[in-house]
Order: structure tokens, then C-alpha cells, then sequence
């Protein structure tokens, strides 16, 4: 109950009261389990955690073998699991980032500090391999930037999809989208349409 209320109004925006309204219970009963808000957001924080490695091993997310593949198909499992269901309880992870972006930053300088040491090594080593056989070309890019602005690209995805149908910005749905966003990333990163084309999952 706090997640989805912090999710929707940040840290700063959110009353205990409202916490305990969404989770049908007395304020007073939730000052006898979390001694104050901060507390509770910290809660939230660590079983966010916990959802988003298990979420990562559950679908896959990152990259399972060095080189182009691993490259083009984390990227394509990443976008997949984030327009699959855009009202899963884990793409509060997103929204709680943009919320906390809006706010003091704290949460959002901790994801991203997380996802720095949870995938850099592994994100370097699939460029250079990539680079090497010749499937990256131009101008190397900082792999902490990449990973950066990768995760940008889906928080953003994420918050979107969430709006009705007809709100909705994006042209196309589903796995056309996913392809499409999977296609912007790795050409960003220096891949070539060839190498993108060959390991890109088929649209089913």
C-alpha cells in the first residue's frame, strides 16, 4: 500500500494518512509498526530491491553471454518486460524513480548507483566483444552513460504506458514498440543494422 502511494505522489507528497487509508487501517496502527514515514519509505526501498533482482532473474533481464546476442537480446527482454504489463506491481520501481527524480533524488540516486555496479562489468565486456567483431562502429561511448541512458529510455517507457490507450504517445503496441525501442538503443550504442537484425528476436 505505501509503494503504490509513494509511487504516485513521491516521498514528499505523501501523508501517513494516506498510507494508512490505502492499506485499510488505522494511521495510529502504522506509527506502531514504522516509527515514521521515512521508515516506512526505507521498507518500501529494500522490498523494491528485493522485487527487481528477482524480476531480473525471472525474465532474464541482462546480459547472459558477452558480445552482440547478449547485447540485442537484454535489450529486447529489458523492453519486453516493461510493455508486457505496464500495471505489473514491479513498474512502480519506474515510477517511484521518476517520482523520487521530481523530489530530493535520494531513491533515484540509489537506483542508479545500483544498476552501475549490478551491470557495468558485464555491459563493458559485451561492447568490447561487440567492437572487436566489428558489429559496434563509431564513436565509443562512456558504459556508464549507456547504461544510464538505456534506463532512462524504459523509466520513461514504463511511465507512459501506463495512460489509457487513446492518451498514449506512442505509435504502435506491444511487440512492434518493443522492437522499435529495442532498434533506438543499439543503434545508439554503435551497432549496425546488420548485427541488430541478425539477433533481434522474431515479431511474433
Amino acid at each position: 500500500a505505501a509503494r503504490s502511494v509513494f509511487a504516485a505522489h513521491g516521498y514528499h507528497g505523501t501523508k501517513t494518512m494516506q498510507i494508512a487509508r490505502e492499506a485499510g487501517v488505522s494511521e495510529a496502527l502504522v506509527f506502531q509498526h514504522f516509527p515514521s514515514k521515512l521508515s516506512v519509505y526505507r521498507a518500501v526501498l529494500r522490498q523494491v530491491f528485493r522485487e527487481q533482482d528477482r524480476n531480473y532473474e525471472k525474465v532474464g533481464i541482462g546480459i547472459t553471454e558477452p558480445g552482440t546476442a547478449g547485447l540485442v537480446q537484454s535489450l529486447w527482454r529489458y523492453f519486453h518486460a516493461i510493455v508486457a504489463d505496464p500495471h505489473a506491481s514491479g513498474q512502480e520501481f519506474y515510477r517511484l524513480t521518476l517520482s523520487s527524480l521530481a523530489g530530493d533524488g535520494q531513491f533515484a540516486a540509489l537506483v542508479y548507483r545500483r544498476a552501475q555496479r549490478r551491470a557495468n562489468r558485464q555491459i563493458a565486456a559485451a561492447h568490447a566483444a561487440a567492437r572487436a567483431a566489428g558489429d559496434i562502429v563509431g564513436e565509443p561511448l562512456d558504459i556508464r552513460n549507456v547504461n544510464l541512458f538505456i534506463e532512462h529510455v524504459g523509466t520513461m517507457m514504463s511511465a507512459l504506458n501506463i495512460l489509457d490507450p487513446s492518451s498514449c504517445p506512442y505509435s504502435g503496441t506491444g511487440d512492434a514498440l518493443v522492437r522499435q525501442a529495442t532498434w533506438f538503443c543499439c543503434r545508439g550504442i554503435g551497432l549496425t543494422d546488420a548485427a541488430i537484425a541478425l539477433h533481434l528476436p522474431a515479431q511474433s
